[in-house]
């Protein structure tokens, strides 16, 4: 019994072993996929020999089902990737990590957020009928026009004081004497 359970032991040890290498399994170079697989994951070309295996991994199953998704569900796939493909690393990291805190909320919580972000598509959606065109896929507003008015004259103000310097009180401030200040002359006179 002890020799059946060994032997139990050492065969599940080896075949796990080979499970774990087989995950393991390094994924190919962007050149060592097929024609099917590079058309496919064409947005990702630029990136692809830069991600590690799991990664690959993924998007060679995802390039599997693609043949079986409807066509909406494949251009929205494509649309992603590329979208994906646009972020800067540091927009992604962000990205990921909303990812990761969003699944960590309640559903309802999960369900607010998902309700705003469909609104936000529609908006997004009707904006070219209603606005100057964006290409498709493009996630920012289009430029305003510029504006048609001349800017202002710069303003003249002078230096502020210090702000370490209190104002003085308007009581402690002598009155001026009247011989300082000449009487305003009246429009078209001639002193």
């Amino acid at each position: 019994m002890a020799k059946a359970l060994a032997a139990l032991t050492l065969g599940l040890c080896l075949a796990l072993s080979n499970f774990a290498l087989a995950a393991d399994k390094k994924q190919p170079d962007w050149s060592q996929l097929t024609s099917e697989q590079q058309q496919i994951l064409a947005p990702l070309a630029s990136d692809w020999n830069n991600f590690d295996n799991k990664r690959r991994k993924k998007w060679l199953l995802t390039a599997k089902r693609y043949p079986k998704l409807k066509p909406v569900q494949q251009q929205r796939l494509q649309t992603q990737m590329q979208d994906w493909a646009k972020l800067t690393p540091e927009q992604r990291t962000i990205a990921r990590e909303n990812y990761k805190k969003l699944t960590k909320q309640p559903p309802e919580k999960r369900e607010v957020v998902k309700q705003k972000w469909h609104e936000r598509q529609k908006l997004k959606q009707a904006a070219p009928k209603n606005g100057p065109s964006m290409p498709a896929g493009e996630n920012t507003v289009p430029p305003a026009a510029p504006a048609t008015v001349p800017p202002a004259a710069p303003a003249t103000v002078p230096p502020a004081a210090p702000a370490a310097v209190p104002p003085a009180a308007p009581a402690a401030v002598p009155p001026a004497a009247p011989a300082t200040v000449p009487p305003a002359a009246p429009t078209g006179a001639v002193r």
